[in-house]
């Protein structure tokens, strides 16, 4: 595992930046990265990031031996086990059913892509940090910063949504909301090892903050309130940063001020809906059709289910409730170990940083998006980091002997 040392000044980091720019697979990772929240499509085509997917898988790939510290081979056996389960339940239902139409909450063949994809994402970063160590967290920190920066300024400058809701490059400003959510999370998790003190995080999560209330997304708003009380908590010093940057959040009005008033306005408006939460979420399609809890119903033909549930023909809005309903109890255990092998024996503060995170997918389809996965990476990397001595196992046949690693 390369390791490197942090810039602390321009010379050594612009030294930093032509070492990762010579690097194929480390400068094909920053430019998926910085490309992840830049939506040019129509939502469920290819963006721009995706096209970059599969080059970098084949770069990064390529001479990799196999081999990952333990904490990366626990979590990924499990992750490779719920992908595989989802694909035999989805394209089982489309051959059960005949239904092999492309596109749609009414159909399945395309659903386990986006599993496919994102375990991919995160095989990628497993993998980077094996090989580079601490110039991978360092570079992914800086990438996600500039990646929110990007989106600030998006935000002043690019039309927003017919609503009172502002997009940035997104499709819609749910995907902004939780984009500011995750990266948010990332940033909290930033050390001052890896040069992402307490300077850094603050503002980065003040910015997430920003386009959360630009996005009027009531869940990112509440789980970056979240993060920042935790700060608070724990490093004092980051929570005054992250304080006089919201101070200046809000002298500043436009966005910020139109976000708070937006927030507010769909508060109000979800109280004076005469759906519960479950039922907006599609959670009493779950107790309705209680028999696919074992094998689960696959991520699709919403039809079957459409008399039976206050939303219709649409899909279930939220990653948990999907699981659940979609891949049943063996679904929900596999992602569930997943789960608990990420999160097993890391301190409690990493633990609340990633729950904030993930608290969002229980009212939202998050678990599609790009940013939560690359999350998951750098937790599972930082988790090794924190205990060095871990044995290196082989999760792949070895390459031959002389290929380079």
């Amino acid at each position: 595992m390369a390791q490197v040392r942090i810039p602390r000044n321009i010379a050594e980091l612009i030294r930093e930046v032509v070492r990762v720019c010579r690097d194929p697979a480390l400068f094909m990772w920053a430019l998926f990265v910085l490309l992840v929240p830049v939506y040019v499509f129509k939502s469920g085509l290819p963006q721009p990031g995706d096209l970059i997917l599969l080059p970098l898988a084949a770069v990064a790939l390529r001479s990799w031996d196999g081999r990952l510290n333990r904490h990366s081979v626990g979590t990924l056996k499990m992750l490779l086990g719920f992908t595989a389960w989802v694909i035999v339940v989805d394209w089982g239902w489309a051959l059960a059913l005949g239904n092999f139409g492309v596109g749609g909450p009414d159909t399945f063949l395309l659903f386990p892509l986006y599993y496919i994809f994102n375990t991919v994402v995160y095989l990628i970063a497993c993998v980077l940090y094996q090989r580079h160590g601490v110039r991978f967290l360092w570079l992914t920190l800086h990438l996600v910063l500039a990646s929110v920066i990007l989106q600030v300024g998006a935000t002043f400058v690019i039309h927003r949504s017919p609503s009172f809701r502002g997009m940035g490059l997104f499709n819609n400003p749910n995907q902004l909301g939780f984009f500011a959510l995750t990266c948010a999370a990332m940033m909290a998790l930033g050390k001052r090892r890896l040069g992402f003190g307490a300077i850094k995080s603050g503002l980065g999560v003040t910015a997430c903050l920003f386009l959360a209330l630009v996005s009027a997304s009531r869940a990112a708003v509440g789980g970056i309130a979240i993060l920042l009380v935790l700060s608070l908590v724990t490093n004092p010093r980051r929570a005054i940063v992250a304080c006089l940057a919201v101070l200046g959040l809000v002298s500043i009005g436009g966005p910020v001020a139109e976000g708070i008033e937006g927030t507010q306005q769909r508060v109000e408006v979800g109280r004076e809906n005469n759906l519960s939460f479950f039922q907006q979420r599609g959670y009493d399609r779950i107790m309705a059709n209680s028999e696919y809890l074992v094998l689960g119903a696959g991520e699709g033909g919403t039809s079957r289910f459409a008399a039976t549930t206050a939303i219709g023909g649409a899909e279930v809005h939220s990653s948990a409730g999907t699981i659940l309903f979609s891949y049943g109890i063996i679904g929900v255990g596999l992602f569930g170990t997943f789960l608990f092998r990420l999160f097993g024996g890391t301190p409690l503060r990493s633990k609340l940083i990633l729950i904030s995170a993930l608290s969002y997918t229980a009212a939202h389809q998050g678990l599609r998006a790009s940013s939560v996965w690359i999350l998951f990476g750098l937790y599972i990397a930082l988790k090794d980091l924190q205990y060095p001595k871990r044995a290196v196992r082989p999760v792949a046949p070895a390459l031959p002997a002389g290929v380079a690693v």
